[in-house]
């Protein structure tokens, strides 16, 4: 009797283990989803920083120079603002020569850098007839949109936002996992309003 009790124990502490380890690799790869969306999202404001700082350099913004840069790491020598100034100065005189051209191309910038993630993911699975994977909405995203850096983690994160958001639909079968857009009723438009009050 207590062997037996022993067992009905042992599995029952394995089958907890066993829950708790999946919990705990889910939960990691839930993080790390997390992380690499912040990174890229840090990337582009990096770039938009970037950008919008040669931009006011070009325009001759002396207020540009007030506003401070991102942060790098500690600086262990300290200057005196009689060489800040000097250096700040010099800096946006090189930013102004050198950096013309960029402020052409922030005009030239592609739209869809500017449309967010979640709409061109919803747009797409709304054009579909039958659910598709994260991987497979990535690479239609990225073959349509070369031009942004999109990965399948990146896409499946910002998916299940969409699901938490009610936009779309999830579906398991097996390990693997389908999206779907949901639907959304529109307002008649004049036309059909007219059709209606015709029949």
């Amino acid at each position: 009797m207590p062997t037996q009790e022993n067992t009905i124990l042992k599995t029952e502490y394995a089958d907890k283990v066993r829950a708790d380890l999946e919990r705990i690799r889910s939960e990691q790869e839930r993080i790390r989803e997390e992380i690499e969306t912040l990174q890229v999202q840090l990337a582009a404001l990096e770039s938009d920083h970037a950008l919008l700082e040669s931009m006011s350099a070009a325009l001759g913004d002396e207020t540009a120079a007030a506003v401070p840069a991102p942060r790098r790491g500690r600086k262990t020598a300290a200057t005196t603002p009689a060489k800040k100034t000097a250096k700040k100065t010099a800096a946006a005189a090189r930013k102004t020569a050198e950096k013309k051209p960029a402020a052409k191309a922030a005009v030239q910038k592609p739209v869809d850098m500017v449309a967010p993630l979640t709409d061109l993911i919803h747009q797409h699975l709304s054009g579909q007839s039958e659910p598709r994977t994260a991987r497979e909405i990535a690479t239609a995203l990225a073959e349509t949109h070369p031009t942004r850096n999109i990965s399948d983690n990146l896409v499946r994160t910002t998916t299940e936002r969409l699901v938490a958001r009610s936009r779309v639909e999830r579906a398991k079968q097996g390990s693997t996992v389908y999206y779907t857009a949901i639907k959304t009723e529109t307002a008649p438009g004049p036309a059909e309003e007219t059709t209606a009050a015709a029949s």
